[in-house]
């Protein structure tokens, strides 16, 4: 009877440990690696049901850089805002990244709501920072890396809860924001000798050094393709995007830099 009693308790006292795990998912933060970003590759689907971008709600990405460009070395204030028409509970991680590596540091502003995750290369949500009220927004500081790097995205997921304690019914939206090194730093540093143009299906990329990196944005800044160590000449196949303007970003191997604005049509 002992033996059973003992058994009895333990798987009790397992349940209690992981369920209330598996049906609030991670109130407390996200455990790091849930932007949707290139790097990170993965978003908070795997815990909450829902397609990606699916739901009623949304997710927007701001901050007070300037249109010209961020100054190197600067701090800026960036804020992630998630909506939901009828929802109050939500969560979310925000990274930046450029050229397969995360890019700048960020500083908590407000430690009771936010804090850092993924090795500090992220920031979260804390338990306290989950409610809201149709919206919820944080904002944390973002210090912009050094010169050299041209472009920076920011990507974020969010989570709106329908807060139920189950899985079920939530909602997961997730977006990227690009913003460019100010030209006022950059501009004696440009490519002269790079040819960029659109022949149709593709755009083709030509010069006399080689590419170090190779980045496609739509206009709105959402990233379509990158690519690293390419040999020139190169081309990037177009045919499946929408037509509209499109921005190339490079950086050649003796680290001159250079942006586009293309015309797909």
């Amino acid at each position: 009877m002992k033996k059973n009693l003992f058994f009895l308790s333990a798987i009790c006292g397992l349940l209690i440990m992981t369920y209330p795990k598996s049906i609030t998912g991670f109130v407390g933060g996200s455990p790091g690696g849930k932007t949707n970003s290139p790097m990170d590759g993965q978003n908070c689907t795997a815990c909450h049901s829902g397609t990606v971008n699916s739901g009623q709600g949304s997710v927007t990405i701001t901050s007070d850089i300037p249109a010209l460009g961020y100054v190197p070395g600067s701090t800026y204030s960036i804020t992630v805002e998630a909506s939901h028409p009828s929802y109050t509970k939500y969560g979310f991680e925000l990274t930046a990244e450029s050229f397969g590596s995360k890019m700048g540091g960020f500083t908590i502003v407000n430690s009771s709501q936010t804090k850092l995750t993924n090795g500090g290369n992220a920031v979260t949500h804390k338990s306290a920072g989950t409610l809201g009220s149709a919206t919820k927004t944080w904002s944390v500081n973002w210090t912009a890396p050094a010169v050299g790097i041209m472009s920076v995205n920011f990507y974020a997921t969010v989570v709106t809860a329908n807060g139920n304690s189950q899985n079920s019914g939530d909602n997961v939206y997730s977006t990227n924001y690009y913003v460019e090194e100010g030209m006022s730093v950059s501009i004696n540093n440009i490519s002269t000798d790079l040819k960029v143009a659109f022949n149709g299906s593709e755009i083709t990329i030509d010069g006399v050094s080689n590419l170090m990196a190779l980045n496609l944005h739509s206009i709105s800044g959402k990233l379509i393709s990158n690519q690293y160590e390419v040999q020139l000449p190169t081309t990037i196949n177009v045919s499946n995007l929408s037509k509209g303007i499109y921005i190339v970003s490079t950086i050649d191997e003796n680290g001159n830099r250079q942006t586009n604005k293309i015309s797909i049509y």
